[in-house]
């Protein structure tokens, strides 16, 4: 019976990508520092028509990682690149981290992605109409909102530019992904009163048990005196619509994955492990009963063992990366 190791070793890709550091889109940090935001594509050298293509879109809670999965220690990225033996192109983008740019930089960061593989898709020998996703903890998040939120502008930005591509993509596998933010945010609070949890091993083991609560109130802006986790769950369970601070809900909600789940979506598969210390696995469980309710293509496994990475088992995983495959 496969269980999360407790000691859990750096996965980097094992080949280099065929394209490295390809510039995709120019943006501003909060701050006002201009920033490039780049991605690495793998590929076989030999591959010269287009093919079916995944991003893989790294976590760290929107607060750490990057796209060079040299300090990564969940295995898909890995396990994605051993695809390009069989035709398939692996794209690793680079997004804004919450530190860089709040909400909802790095959604249009993704989908500003999207738009430029496929505006540039016979110069990476990518099939535009064959593009996936796939992405865990904060990047199963992103993952979401590209498969969930395509045809929404209020969510879409313009990173990038490329406004003739649209940003969807035609499946998705999201492996423990937060999916309903103001609902993340009472969970969160309830944990707080609770023994502190080990978060070893997990995309946010770098931080601290209480900023790893908080990440979402850190997310939206919602800092300050008299702005804490407690006092924004507050917030929501009151619903005042007319409170100034309800910006910061409805941010939350534009950030929802499940705010945009309709029968359109494209086929999704939804994984989390019972055992979770981080994302609460009734997250996913709440996502697929409203896919299902709208007539969505969802698939859902969940594993009682499982934690939050690095992986859910070589099984487990395996059927995320076939399904992709079967659908792209």
């Amino acid at each position: 019976m496969y269980q999360s190791p407790k000691v859990k070793p750096l996965c980097p890709p094992e080949k280099k990508p065929r394209f490295e550091d390809i510039p995709y889109a120019d943006v501003t940090l909060k701050d006002g520092t201009p920033y490039t935001l780049k991605l690495d594509i793998y590929q076989d050298p030999q591959q010269t028509g287009p093919g079916p293509c995944i991003v893989y879109i790294f976590g760290g809670g929107w607060s750490w990682g990057e796209y060079k999965q040299v300090t990564q220690k969940a295995v898909y990225c890995r396990d994605l690149v051993r695809l390009t033996n069989q035709g398939y192109t692996i794209v690793c983008p680079d997004y804004r981290l919450i530190s860089q740019s709040l909400f909802p930089a790095c959604v249009h960061d993704v989908k500003g992605c999207i738009r430029f593989l496929k505006a540039n898709a016979e110069r990476f020998h990518i099939d535009p109409n064959r593009i996936g996703a796939l992405g865990n903890s904060a990047g199963g998040h992103l993952a979401a909102m590209l498969a969930l939120s395509q045809g929404h502008p209020e969510i879409e930005g313009d990173v990038g530019g490329n406004p003739a591509y649209d940003s969807s993509v035609k499946a998705a596998c999201l492996f423990y992904a937060p999916a309903d933010l103001p609902r993340e945010v009472l969970l969160n609070v309830a944990k707080m009163d609770q023994e502190p949890v080990d978060l070893t091993g997990t995309e946010v083991e770098n931080l601290s048990n209480d900023n790893a609560n908080s990440i979402l109130a850190l997310a939206i802006g919602y800092t300050g005196p008299g702005h804490n986790m407690k006092t924004l769950s507050e917030l929501i369970q009151k619903g005042d619509t007319t409170d100034p601070d309800w910006k910061y809900v409805e941010l939350l909600k534009l950030m929802s994955p499940i705010q945009y789940v309709s029968k359109e979506c494209p086929p999704v598969c939804l994984f989390h492990g019972g055992s979770d210390p981080l994302v609460d696995p009734s997250e996913t469980e709440h996502l697929y009963q409203a896919l299902t309710k709208a007539g969505a293509d969802a698939t859902m496994i969940e594993y009682s063992w499982g934690g939050h990475g690095p992986s859910l088992g070589p099984e487990i995983d395996q059927f995320a990366y076939t399904f992709l495959m079967n659908r792209l």
